[in-house]
């Protein structure tokens, strides 16, 4: 069956609604896509290595892998039929929760949050986060294919949208600067080879007293000795001082393509004054 995703326009800030939320409206166009999606069977496998089937309108058929994410991105709407409808991800509305919910707790509306997105992808997060209030985001990305899919199916989210390792890049940091940003979001990107959390301890000190980040962390990745955020997450939750833990909580993440749950921890955390 031929499957359709709309390919959103974003022009400056979004409408707000009566309840405080903005209302997001599609462009006039739609992006028909002629494709049907299989997940692999079989036993569990690796998370990088989950793969599915893609079948063609004209009989062609191509084996991916999720973590394929230049390929994937190349494909409209692909990414959004396999990770969140197919396997029911949960982390973009997750992250999102989290980081309004600190705001709240701190009293701050949600239009004054501008919010760096490591790790954008093509927007999915950032989309959620416009929802929700927020004006003013930042994206950045490993791969080109991330930014290029990001301006096809949501032209106008980012203010400014950076490829390149978050480390190493004068770039992002001016922006942060000059934007003034106050958040930082990373949704599954922290592990797995992805960002290191050199990048994003570097990254949370160019942001001011006050700031906040939210992120969601594989649960074998976040406790001390597993990985590197894990190691740097101990070391901030050590100096309570400088970075207040508002929130730790184990979710599902989504599905495996064999049906089991993964779980991730989502993290608020506030930067002391």
């Amino acid at each position: 069956m031929p499957r359709a995703t709309v390919a959103r326009q974003y022009d400056g800030a979004a409408p707000a609604s009566a309840n405080g939320h903005t209302t997001v409206q599609p462009s006039e166009g739609e992006l028909h896509i002629d494709y049907t999606v299989k997940l692999e069977d079989g036993p569990d496998a690796d998370q990088t290595e989950e793969a599915f089937t893609v079948s063609y309108g004209d009989g062609a058929t191509e084996r991916l892998r999720i973590h394929d994410y230049t390929r994937v991105y190349e494909i409209p709407g692909l990414y959004e039929e396999v990770v969140q409808h197919q396997l029911r991800c949960a982390s973009p509305d997750k992250i999102a929760a989290v980081l309004l919910g600190v705001a709240e707790r701190e009293g701050r509306d949600p239009h004054l949050l501008r919010v760096l997105d490591l790790g954008a992808g093509n927007g999915v997060v950032g989309e959620k986060l416009r929802e929700r209030g927020v004006d003013v985001l930042v994206a950045t990305d490993s791969s080109p294919a991330a930014r290029k899919a990001a301006g096809r199916d949501r032209p106008g989210l980012y203010a400014s949208y950076v490829v390149g390792d978050s480390s190493g890049v004068p770039e992002l940091g001016t922006i942060v600067r000059e934007l003034g940003i106050n958040c930082i979001v990373c949704a599954g990107a922290l592990g797995f080879d992805h960002i290191e959390a050199g990048s994003f301890a570097e990254l949370w000190d160019l942001l001011p007293p006050g700031a906040m980040f939210a992120l969601t962390v594989h649960e074998d990745l976040v406790t001390p000795g597993s990985s590197d955020i894990g190691d740097e997450l101990e070391l901030m939750r050590a100096d309570e001082n400088a970075t207040e833990f508002v929130v730790w909580e184990r979710f599902r993440h989504r599905q495996s393509v064999a049906g089991e749950s993964i779980h991730y921890v989502a993290v608020g955390a506030l930067k002391g004054e």
